[in-house]
């Protein structure tokens, strides 16, 4: 027998604030949150769901996960419920009921349908299991067509509201940011807030706050990011015809506090909304040095986008700075083919004005095999007469130099996009050898 526990990806845990049973004070201390403060999810049902079914005390576990589904507000526990109850179901041969949550996911499109097609139990084989799997397999395939790609808004309207309304009251905003944006969450932005925010919605409130003016003056734009779609899908497009290899996923816009300009996740491309919405009276007062640095306008999100598709298509399995840098400087350098210019052109106009590409080749030469990026990749509060970010422009010079000297040039962009030894593919590339 072998099944799969829906577990979202390891990281650091949040804990939402929206009730006495998440006070961490020791007088409060219970077996709720005992459980909510080890577990995977800031849910307990879940998280007892899960303790109960890897023990396999199924009948125990699927009353747990049947009270997560009927009491939790959020989307992922939800779903990643009803897909350990169909699991649950098929150990207890209850068919009919397992199909009916299959189906159920099935129809929502799951993000993790894949999975169904490891899993090893008695029905496994069935015929009506099989056609299950042919239908999920379609879904699946989808994804390579970027004409099936969605641009999801609605996080930005939410996290609106709750703004608004904290805003009326900063001293109860965290049950306002919790009730009206995080707590409507899709998978996304349970995603980001737990790998990017990480944080309560008591912290990030008092967060927005700070730079309340800020926000102010970007929330009556939030409806021009709808405005690029046309222009991100026609680089799709373009992608596509380049690498045919490539999938293209969903594009969620969300809003974080100055958290990631742009991530790639297994629920599609993030992007951190309000770091593309500067305007040009937006008050900086309130803004640390890196925050101020990172700032940019609308005109930038189909090249950040486009970016962190280009991450979805990659190995990221580095350990040093050198491949941290070939792995950005590989998503610009792809960008730049693509779309005809990327989001770190002003660091290689810098470069190339002050003549400074060997100096800095030297400099990240000695670094390169070492773990610590820190004055290479985002470093935009600490570099001091020059720009940050110039791993970015390393990477893209090496892939540069691979791609100018490979005579057929789809297989150089195909082995760029799928490089997995890092150091391989630098000496391959030739890049530094004439200075």
């Amino acid at each position: 027998m072998m099944y799969r526990i829906a577990l979202l990806l390891s990281g650091s845990l949040f804990i939402a604030c929206n009730s006495s049973e998440y006070n961490d004070t020791k007088e409060n201390l219970n077996d709720k949150t005992e459980l909510i403060g080890t577990g995977p999810y800031a849910d307990f049902n879940y998280n007892m769901g899960s303790e109960l079914f890897n023990s396999a005390y199924y009948s125990a576990a699927k009353e747990s996960f049947l009270k997560c589904i009927q009491n939790t507000e959020y989307q992922t526990f939800k779903e990643d419920a009803m897909y350990n109850l169909t699991i649950i179901c098929f150990e207890l041969k209850q068919e009919e009921e397992a199909y009916a949550w299959m189906d159920s996911l099935i129809r929502r499109e799951y993000t993790w349908l894949d999975w169904f097609k490891n899993e090893s139990h008695s029905f496994s084989q069935s015929t009506d299991y099989v056609k299950r799997l042919a239908a999920i397999e379609l879904i699946l395939k989808r994804v390579e067509n970027p004409e099936n790609c969605t641009f999801h808004y609605s996080e930005l309207n939410h996290f609106k509201t709750a703004f608004q309304r904290a805003k009326s009251d900063w001293s109860s905003s965290a049950s306002a940011f919790y009730a009206q944006y995080f707590s409507k969450s899709s998978s996304a932005l349970y995603f980001y807030q737990k790998f990017k925010i990480q944080s309560s919605s008591q912290l990030f409130s008092l967060r927005v706050q700070e730079k309340e003016a800020y926000f102010e003056s970007i929330l009556p734009h939030l409806g021009e990011v709808e405005n690029f779609e046309e222009e991100i899908r026609s680089y799709f497009n373009q992608f596509e015809k380049a690498y045919p290899a490539a999938i293209f996923p969903d594009i969620h816009y969300l809003m974080g506090c100055f958290n990631a300009g742009g991530t790639s996740s297994p629920y599609g491309i993030l992007i951190g909304t309000e770091m593309h919405l500067k305007q040009p009276d937006s008050p900086l007062e309130n803004l640390n040095n890196w925050e101020r640095a990172v700032l940019k306008s609308t005109d930038n999100l189909p090249l950040i986008v486009l970016h962190e598709l280009v991450h979805i298509q990659q190995n990221n399995g580095f350990t040093n700075l050198l491949g941290n840098a070939i792995y950005e400087g590989a998503a610009d350098f792809v960008c730049n083919l693509i779309a005809g210019g990327h989001i770190n052109e002003h660091i290689h106009s810098w470069v190339e004005e002050n003549q400074k590409e060997k100096e800095i080749w030297k400099q990240f030469e000695i670094a390169m095999l070492q773990e610590d990026v820190s004055d290479w990749i985002g470093n935009a509060d600490r570099a001091k007469g020059k720009p940050a970010d110039l791993g970015y422009y390393v990477g893209y010079k090496i892939c540069e130099s691979y791609y100018l000297k490979s005579a057929n040039k789809t297989k150089a962009l195909e082995e760029i996009i799928q490089i997995e030894n890092w150091e391989e593919f630098y000496l391959k590339s030739g890049y530094g050898k004439t200075f």
